[in-house]
């Protein structure tokens, strides 16, 4: 079999060639996959050369089908004939066959909302013109001191926010003393990473009545309305989106302003630290610095879960307007911006094109399989030897600007 594909508007034509039998249909599904994986979700097959169909072949196009629907796509054969029509009609697919390419198959071009050209890889979508974000920080934990049990916080993770730090799942500081570690909160959604080698990441699903709560030793939660939704992809200019690279575009679009942003989006790499010893066993008589601070933490070693799916949520900055209550730090490959995230990390699950709601999309990337790890994203700069910063190949940015960036905890 041979395939070959040609990008027409928002349609991806695909000219099949040969059998699509037992002996091709692996090869045929893992190709249209790939290109589903590229962010093709609507796909135009000519069928004029396919010589026959099998059951096999069917079963990949089932397949196909599934997976487009659940990103809100969708496929047609054109210039089916023979036994290839009749083989879908009387199977009862006869809905997949199509008279005519789409007559919207030309119409090219990505827009923002506003009628704007966007820039290569980049797709604009205003959402609330005037949106903003609440902060509400915990500061209950200096790195590498003693957390003060008396500024822990009880965070109810809201279904119209989202947010990060440390913390676990009790009511109190004596329950939570040793399980404090790393979190990402999302529409109400939570995913925690216990402290240990071999700890598996636990999650927490709003449902019906009831909404995850936190105890907090460090935390930022942010609540309110996105301004903008960000599109990006890989092109050209930016064959990988540097997690500092789509920064700059957060603060483009906010004025400037401190900002809160959520990530959905297929892993280049992760580069990120987790805890190993929860900050709650810290005593006032210990004295932590390197090397002991290895027994703390777990560094990646490497750019991590490429082609994996990351939740990523973060507060970013410009450095000269940093509040003085916020745990946020410079990078030290962007000493202008100063930045605190945490990632979660999926098995890969496409995102639907355009404009997708944040709080759906979480949901369902948490009903499905279960997270891999979390962590404190970092960039290493280190000369030589250092991993860069997270990066990104495609996906999903929300964002707004802070309407409180003073707040004191």
């Amino acid at each position: 079999m041979q395939l070959t594909r040609e990008k027409a508007g928002k349609y991806l034509l695909i000219r099949a060639e040969g059998r699509l039998d037992a002996s091709w249909a692996d090869y045929f599904l893992e190709e249209l996959r790939e290109s589903v994986r590229q962010g093709e979700h609507h796909m135009v097959i000519d069928a004029a050369d396919l010589v026959f169909l099998s059951s096999a072949g069917i079963r990949s196009l089932l397949i196909l089908h599934k997976e487009l629907r659940a990103v809100a796509g969708g496929f047609s054969l054109v210039n089916a004939y023979g036994i290839v029509r009749e083989t879908l009609t009387c199977s009862g697919f006869a809905q997949w066959l199509a008279a005519d390419m789409p007559e919207d198959m030309g119409v090219s071009g990505v827009t923002m909302e506003d009628g704007t050209q966007a820039s290569p890889g980049i797709e604009i979508h205003v959402l609330h013109a005037q949106g903003s974000l609440d902060l509400k920080p915990v500061t209950a934990w200096t790195p590498w001191h003693p957390v003060d049990r008396d500024t822990c916080r009880l965070v109810r993770c809201d279904q119209n926010g989202f947010g990060l730090g440390i913390g676990c799942a009790a009511r109190d500081f004596d329950q939570a003393r040793d399980h404090l570690g790393e979190f990402v909160a999302v529409a109400g959604h939570v995913v925690h990473q216990p402290p240990g080698d071999r700890a598996r990441p636990d999650y927490m699903l709003a449902e019906r009545d009831f909404v995850p709560t936190l105890f907090c030793a460090q935390a930022l939660f942010a609540s309110g309305t996105m301004s903008h939704l960000v599109r990006f992809e890989p092109g050209e200019e930016e064959p990988v989106w540097e997690l500092s690279r789509l920064m700059d575009r957060v603060l483009a679009l906010t004025g400037n302003k401190p900002a809160g942003f959520v990530i959905m989006g297929e892993i280049e790499g992760m580069v990120g630290v987790s805890l190993t010893r929860s900050p709650g066993a810290i005593t006032a008589q210990q004295e932590i610095r390197f090397p002991e601070i290895r027994d703390w933490l777990t560094f990646c070693g490497e750019r991590a879960f490429a082609h994996e799916q990351g939740l990523i949520t973060g507060v970013i900055a410009p450095t000269s307007r940093v509040p003085s209550s916020l745990s946020l730090s410079p990078l030290p490959s962007r000493p202008d911006l100063a930045c605190h995230a945490h990632g979660a990390v999926f098995p890969y699950q496409p995102l639907p094109n355009g404009i997708i709601e944040l709080g759906t999309s979480a949901e369902k990337w948490l009903n499905g399989p279960p997270p891999r790890a979390v962590m404190h994203l970092v960039d290493d700069n280190r000369p030589a030897i250092g991993l860069g910063e997270t990066g990104l190949i495609r996906g999903a940015l929300w964002c707004s600007p802070l309407a409180n960036p003073e707040v004191l905890s």
